[in-house]
């Protein structure tokens, strides 16, 4: 009986995550799989506009980095103001022009920086970071050019990701190993952005933790997370790209959000 009632509510949120984002047919994906064995997949294949997703593989390429070198988070980093880049992020605010490796990556994830991302671009190599991509065969993301990269935008480079590729990738910030992976998950745990997959329940007392990195740009709202509660863990990415009404799509995946932590409260 226990096993037929917990089917139940594997096939109920099944069902939520396929009417909230069906109607927008190919404009949203989604995948979902979770430790308990639940799975859901929509559109997940299709390659979108990545929007602050393409921080997620040049994290995890510094990672796998670091684990060959332990040295790498402590290496410093110079710029110079011509380096900054507006968007999000607080370097072009601050006086600092040396930070180390590891305070880049915090500020890639955490605010989503997008001059510290800029600056790790170039730090790895945009040749390292595609080998990495393609050597672990995320065959839905491309990493074509710096952000707020205007002229590389309109010669047609693009930063490109798919649900699955961003579900696996949060899944392995979360089980990946090494004395810096605790650190680096707290920067997704306490992630600045908060209004998409947590939004309904963020500031409400709930045992559900969220691990996530949010994406935006005109016309694109993305978030990918992982939900951890007791010995739980569902890892999900919402994508969409392409819809005009905003308020419609944030809406989608703010209930999205709360239908999976009613999941996995319900456990």
């Amino acid at each position: 009986m226990m096993d037929k009632t917990y089917q139940q509510k594997k096939d109920a949120l099944a069902r939520s995550l396929e009417d909230l984002s069906a109607p927008f047919g190919k404009q949203m994906a989604v995948r979902a799989a979770g430790t308990d064995g639940f799975y859901f997949s929509l559109n997940a294949s299709q390659s979108m506009l990545s929007a602050s997703l393409i921080k997620l593989p040049i994290l995890l390429c510094a990672c796998e980095q670091a684990s060959r070198n332990p040295g790498l988070f402590q290496n410093q980093v110079q710029f110079t103001d011509l380096e900054i880049v507006g968007g999000s992020g607080v370097l072009q605010i601050l006086s600092g022009r040396t930070w180390s490796v590891r305070d880049l990556l915090a500020l890639m994830i955490n605010v989503s920086d997008n001059t510290a991302t800029n600056l790790l671009i170039d730090y790895l190599g945009s040749d390292v970071i595609q080998n990495w991509i393609r050597k672990n065969g995320f065959t839905g993301t491309v990493l074509g050019r710096k952000l707020m990269d205007e002229a590389a935008e309109s010669a047609g480079r693009r930063n490109r990701i798919s649900a699955a590729d961003a579900c696996a990738m949060v899944e392995r910030v979360m089980t990946m190993e090494g004395p810096f992976s605790d650190d680096v998950r707290r920067w997704f745990l306490h992630q600045q952005f908060r209004g998409k997959l947590p939004a309904l329940f963020d500031e409400l007392p709930c045992p559900v933790d969220v691990y996530n990195k949010t994406g935006e740009m005109e016309e694109v709202d993305h978030d990918a997370a992982c939900f951890v509660c007791g010995e739980h863990r569902l890892t999900i990415a919402v994508l969409s790209e392409g819809v005009e009404d905003r308020q419609k799509v944030l809406a989608a995946i703010q209930t999205i959000g709360r239908k999976t932590a009613d999941y996995l409260l319900s456990l």
